[in-house]
């Protein structure tokens, strides 16, 4: 069925090409808001698995019952439709259990990633004027400094506060926030996009009409709940009753044991950026399906996994379009694009001046249909900027359409292709990334007078790279710039190197040449500039598998591997995955890469492991003598050469010498000699 709905995505007539509508689809359009999508799950299926993970499995009913307690004390507490709640909790069913507690009263939730700091979640709490933080038990004394009434969810759960009636929440329509979510702003302050109940419960149906998600799947979640990709994760599972996989961050962390993982729990789909997907050594057969977004798919990885009993899908969308607006379906062989629009959704392609280009050429892409969110809080003016009344002739049924600044073109057989951006803004890690924001909080820093950051590729690793102009007389050190931006912005907003430089390079408008920037040769790393020799064998491997994993040739064996290598999460899972591949070093866990820090202190805690009987690893890397060397063993060779020869002769001529000389029935000495000499020389 979602084959024939991608098909049926097809270019309006008329003398503009670039233009495609998803089908149109109005039964998925309904008067709905989340907490009944869940709770008409429940109903139906109780006494099923909703949620298996590290905290335990639970039941349909078991969710809904917690869920609608969180729900009721929240209530209790004068919070409901048309308010937000902050959500800061670990991973696992518990975090989503208090998602849907959240939804339950009527509030829109605000989530955040684990290892958000403080000062971020603080700024936007205050931005959108949050009622509350819900949070666990693990992080409730950090969550005091964030500025607002904290709540913890067991503590809600268990004050069994007087019982939600049935229904809808009180006041709550399709047209009130869901969530908001945060992305990175160009300004240096994030901008919150709302997305309604009415935006989120149209995608759910209407992506779930492409992807064919059903009641008897198992789905991996695995997305942090501050990427709207979790949305589709999570809530079309509930949509038809299938059951949740919730993985936790230690499971996240061992990526080379997800693959087993995966079979174990017979997992059927995984939605999940590319990143991830690289990072799964070998294939599941247990899997049917796999959604890949938030990132650029490369073809190899699309080749690895598409199989004949598989479908796999290649989204793209903003979060002001709620989640997902195209979709393709990948086939070995084919081109990668970003597909066509998914049912109700339309895309439109447009020069500066907002005229159609023809098929083929590139364009900005704009988005239309029942996903268009309602704007940015507290910003008007960039709101005004981005969702635009729809300037085309069309039916009515998108009268404002999304700017995404994105560029894309339409190929010959409708499909989108992206081209990148027209902006600043870079994805990493599957996050919107702003780079004036991180430029902006640099600037602030003391001893800072220029500051332009740009995405790189360095030996196959994607980082951040910040290059800063020192003011007179000042040299900020990059450590002490990654810790302070550290405390301000996410971690995959934190750049990876910085680099001095006398003056940053500008175009003739006078903007910064990034592309420039991309090409600058990267110093060494260091003080020094020279790599500090290992002491042992297993430093040695600490190293080889360090700069592999962190794409860098110089790695001081006493840097901290987050704070001044710029590793994050992603590269420290690969680091210990390619560890691992060393028997002698298999046991390395996550954990000792977190809390020993750096290279040395991670061989000391290997060296203090092994048991006494175990082989130190075997150092298998190459690299060729020096010229000099080489020269004088060839010539010692050359001198050895002539002695050698003559006494491997001896022993089978000073036979002969010896009965020539002692027998009385041969000739004279000389003249057998030469005899001899003459034959075997």
């Amino acid at each position: 069925m979602d084959r024939r709905i991608l098909a049926e995505a097809a270019v309006l007539d008329g003398p503009r090409p670039s233009v495609l509508r998803g089908e149109m689809r109005p039964d998925l359009v309904k008067d709905e808001v989340l907490s009944e999508i869940f709770t008409l799950a429940a109903e139906a299926h109780a006494q099923k698995p909703a949620l298996v993970g590290p905290g335990g499995t639970f039941t349909y009913a078991e969710v809904l019952e917690r869920a609608r307690a969180i729900g009721a004390a929240l209530t209790a507490r004068g919070i409901g439709a048309g308010h937000v709640v902050g959500l800061w909790m670990a991973r696992g069913p518990a975090l989503l259990v208090a998602q849907i507690g959240i939804t339950m009263s009527g509030a829109a939730w605000l989530p955040f990633d684990t290892e958000a700091p403080v000062e971020r979640i603080a700024e936007c709490l205050a931005d959108c004027g949050a009622k509350a933080l819900l949070t666990g038990a693990s992080l409730a004394e950090r969550a005091k400094a964030a500025g607002s009434p904290v709540f913890v969810d067991a503590l809600l759960i268990a004050e069994k506060a007087p019982a939600l009636p049935k229904g809808r929440p009180s006041g709550l329509t399709p047209h009130h926030p869901a969530y908001v979510i945060y992305t990175s702003g160009s300004t240096g302050k994030p901008k919150g996009i709302i997305v309604t109940h009415h935006n989120i419960c149209h995608f759910l149906r209407s992506a779930n009409e492409v992807y064919g998600i059903r009641a008897d799947d198992v789905v991996f979640q695995g997305a942090s709940l501050a990427f709207d990709l979790s949305m589709e994760e999570i809530w079309i599972p509930y949509l038809v009753g299938a059951t949740l996989f919730v993985a936790d961050a230690r499971l996240l962390g061992e990526s080379d044991q997800l693959a087993d993982v995966l079979e174990a729990n017979r997992i059927t789909v995984i939605d999940t950026v590319p990143t991830l997907l690289t990072m799964i050594g070998r294939d599941v057969a247990s899997l049917r399906l796999i959604l890949l977004g938030g990132e650029a798919l490369p073809p190899a990885l699309a080749a690895r996994w598409a199989k004949p009993h598989r479908r796999v899908f290649n989204t793209y969308g903003p979060t002001e379009a709620t989640v997902v607006a195209t979709v393709d379906e990948v086939h070995p062989g084919e081109p990668i694009t970003i597909g066509r629009p998914i049912p109700n959704y339309s895309c439109w392609i447009a020069g500066p001046d907002l005229s159609l280009v023809a098929q083929g050429q590139e364009g900005e892409l704009l988005i239309g249909g029942p996903g268009i969110t309602r704007g940015y809080l507290q910003r008007p003016e960039l709101t005004q900027q981005k969702f635009i009344p729809n300037p085309f002739p069309s039916d009515g049924s998108d009268p404002v359409l999304y700017r995404s600044g994105d560029a894309v073109s339409l190929d010959a057989q409708g499909r989108i292709l992206f081209h990148g951006r027209i902006d600043d803004q870079v994805k990493i890690r599957g996050f919107r990334v702003e780079l004036g924001e991180i430029e902006s909080r640099l600037a602030e820093e003391h001893g800072v007078a220029q500051a332009a950051v740009v995405l790189r590729q360095d030996a196959g690793v994607e980082k951040l790279v910040a290059f800063l102009v020192a003011r007179t007389g000042a040299s900020p050190a990059p450590r002490d710039l990654r810790v302070a931006l550290a405390r301000q912005l996410p971690a995959y907003m934190v750049p990876a190197r910085f680099e001095r430089v006398a003056t940053l390079p500008r175009l003739a408008s006078g903007k910064i040449d990034r592309g420039a920037l991309k090409k600058l040769e990267l110093a060494p790393q260091g003080a020094s500039g020279e790599q500090d020799p290992p002491r042992n064998a297993t430093e040695q491997a600490l190293l080889e598998a360090a700069r592999r994993a962190l794409g860098a040739e110089l790695v001081p064996l006493e840097a901290d591997f987050f704070a001044e290598l710029g590793g994050h999460s992603l590269i420290a899972a690969r680091f210990v995955s390619i560890v691992r591949q060393i028997p002698a070093l298999a046991t390395i866990r996550l954990q000792d890469v977190y809390e020993a820090r750096n290279l040395r202190a991670i061989a000391a805690r290997l060296e203090a492991q092994r048991p006494p009987e175990a082989e130190p690893p075997v150092d298998l890397s190459f690299a060729p003598p020096p010229l000099l060397r080489r020269f004088l063993c060839g010539l010692a060779q050359a001198a050895v050469m002539p002695v050698f020869l003559g006494l491997v002769t001896a022993q089978w001529l000073g036979v002969y010498i010896a009965y020539i000389l002692l027998s009385p029935e041969t000739g004279g000495f000389l003249e057998d000699l030469a005899t001899v000499v003459t034959v075997y020389v």
